[in-house]
């Protein structure tokens, strides 16, 4: 129980406020309407970074924290120019599956930003896997309070008269914007 309040924790940790950017920006065209889509995204999103969690927890990656750092916020402004080229409503097949895609992509990023986090919560000579999986419960639920409270936002705007459109606009170049400064303040060239 103790890992899965961690993963909350660490979801909600204003410290840890670009993880919470990237889902803004993966979901900036959503509302209430959409939460199916956006807990799957979630998903993959968790898939990805459960898969890097676990390969840098049991040692097998040792990935240079200047670069990950480095390459975090790029995966935020990727999201967000993403999300800001695509129209409001579009459901085909094909995007929606790049879209899970690199969604899944970029959680293996996120993952290697936690697993600094997760190495220094965990205790010497513990396994790994369930400790790891009941983070990533954790991790899963604080992502659907984050997005479902986004979600509630979006569509309480969206009935005051803001349009879809404006909105995805609007959050795309808020979040492709604090994006791009972290870019390049965190640069490692």
């Amino acid at each position: 129980m103790r890992e899965v309040l961690l993963g909350i924790e660490h979801i909600t940790d204003l410290q840890g406020y670009d993880h919470m950017l990237y889902l803004v920006a993966l979901v900036a065209w959503a509302s209430l309407g959409d939460v199916l889509r956006v807990l799957l995204l979630a998903t993959a999103f968790t898939i990805g970074h459960t898969i890097t969690l676990l390969l840098a927890g049991m040692g097998w990656l040792h990935p240079s924290g200047q670069w990950i750092e480095f390459l975090i916020p790029v995966t935020i402004f990727c999201t967000a120019l993403w999300n800001l080229r695509r129209s409001a409503g579009e459901k085909s097949n094909r995007v929606n599956r790049l879209t899970y895609a690199l969604t899944m992509i970029f959680g293996l990023v996120h993952g290697l930003g936690f697993s600094s986090f997760f190495r220094m919560m965990q205790d010497e000579g513990a396994g790994i896997v369930l400790p790891l999986l009941r983070f990533n419960v954790g991790v899963e639920v604080g992502q659907a309070a984050l997005l479902l409270g986004f979600l509630a936002l979006a569509s309480l705007v969206q009935a005051l008269g803001v349009r879809q459109r404006e909105q995805q606009v609007f959050v795309c170049a808020a979040t492709g914007a604090l994006a791009l400064l972290m870019v390049i303040e965190r640069s490692p060239f």
